[in-house]
């Protein structure tokens, strides 16, 4: 069995993670699915791949884009409030009386019909998840959005409590969902509490957030298409709008385009797929649900699935995190990618594209940086502009790759 020595980093293979980056995070300003930008990453991708050899296939799918405009909200005295539209909710002009309510018992309750409805306290203490969301579903938060939809509101005014479920984000939206249709709005806490003196008074909203219907792929990479078992490497090309998404998830991306260079002469008995996912911050995972669709019953042909997200932090560890792995390719792990310099095992997180294939019985491992794991609940960067290429060190994501390669190669023999 190999040991897990450190394998040398070259220039060139720096150099190409930093050209990867860079043009992902900041040549393209928005990767947000369905979006221009997005269209520009996934046609870089696929072009970098076709380079060093591979056999490329888009997986089209139709998605909805959104743009925010103007948001204001003020009282007829003058006084005006911060807010901001919610991703993918539907535009609106209105004046109408503000009401309050801070659980669901009062909201389900109170007279909101044609109101500005206000969420404070625990009823905005957590995004809500999107109501069609295919992979779980909340009971209560199913109750709240029932309860929304049914209220005739005008609009929803959501004051969130900051809370790690939405990333580093603050204030971060609750509602996030293309399928709701009662127009919404966010604002901070504090916010949130300097509004309340005028619950019972008319207030104007004005938001102009729109949607807009587009296109969008997964591009999948493949080398030894003919065999029969895979190993399926994936990492999610979108991110927030207008967000840089160097860390969530540009390094993922470039991991993936680096290990394109480092496996063109693979030899192995595996069919070795790299997929780039395009939906994970997106309400609706269309990339997901449409490779999921196009795998249909095949999921029994993967030996395992590789997910690499959030990877090449500039403080701490690579972290890997196993799930299901068969007893000699979890010894194969341990050996080659936990015994690797800079590199521990991580805690086995959901939230992220591997649990797709966890869910569907394939052996996975998913690779983040250990920094985000530890310190989820008050980062301030994923999801926000600081997202940005200064929080990448292009060596850890060179490394990460290379031992990738070796692991793939021993697995494979």
């Amino acid at each position: 069995m190999q040991t897990a020595t450190k394998p040398p980093i070259t220039s060139s293979d720096r150099d190409d993670v930093i050209r990867f980056l860079k043009q992902l995070s900041i040549e393209v300003t928005d990767r947000s699915v369905a979006s221009d930008g997005n269209r520009a990453a996934t046609a870089y991708f696929e072009a970098e791949l076709q380079k060093y050899g591979w056999t490329t296939t888009e997986q089209l799918f139709d998605a909805i884009d959104w743009s925010d405009g103007k948001t204001a909200l003020r009282v007829d005295d003058g006084t005006e409030f911060e807010v901001f539209s919610s991703p993918y909710a539907d535009g609106v002009e209105a004046a109408a009386r503000l009401i309050a309510v801070t659980t669901l018992e009062e909201l389900e309750k109170a007279d909101t019909s044609n109101a500005l409805v206000l969420l404070r306290g625990d009823i905005a203490r957590e995004p809500l998840m999107p109501k069609n969301f295919p992979f779980f579903s909340v009971e209560e938060q199913q109750r709240l959005i029932a309860a929304l939809e049914n209220s005739g509101a005008a609009a929803i005014l959501c004051a969130m409590v900051p809370n790690s479920i939405a990333g580093g984000a603050y204030p971060a939206p609750m509602i996030e969902d293309g399928d709701f249709d009662v127009p919404s709005v966010f604002m901070t806490q504090e916010e949130g509490e300097r509004l309340m003196p005028f619950a019972g008074r008319q207030l104007t909203l004005v938001s102009e957030g729109h949607r807009i219907p587009g296109k969008a792929a997964n591009i999948i990479g493949r080398i030894n298409a003919g065999a029969e078992r895979r190993i399926v490497i994936t990492a999610h090309i979108d991110a927030k709008k207008n967000v840089p998404g160097a860390l969530d998830n540009g390094t993922g991306v470039a991991t993936l385009l680096l290990l394109g260079k480092l496996l063109a002469n693979y030899d192995g008995p595996f069919c070795v797929e790299l997929v780039a996912l395009n939906g994970e911050d997106h309400y609706a995972v269309p990339g997901q649900i449409t490779y999921m669709n196009a795998t249909n019953d095949a999921f029994d042909t993967i030996a395992l699935n590789i997910n690499i997200d959030g990877v090449g932090y500039i403080d701490g560890d690579t972290a890997y995190s196993f799930f299901d792995l068969p007893a000699d390719m979890k010894e194969q792990a341990e050996a080659l990618l936990l015994q690797a310099p800079g590199a521990c095992e991580g805690i086995q997180w959901p939230q992220g594209d591997h649990s797709m294939f966890v869910q569907s019985g394939c052996p996975a491992i998913a690779v983040t940086s250990n920094w985000l794991l530890e310190n989820m609940a008050t980062q301030t960067i994923t999801h926000t502009p600081k997202d940005a290429i200064d929080v990448v060190d292009p060596d850890k994501v060179v490394s990460c790759a290379l031992h990738l390669k070796r692991f793939i190669q021993a697995i494979s023999q």
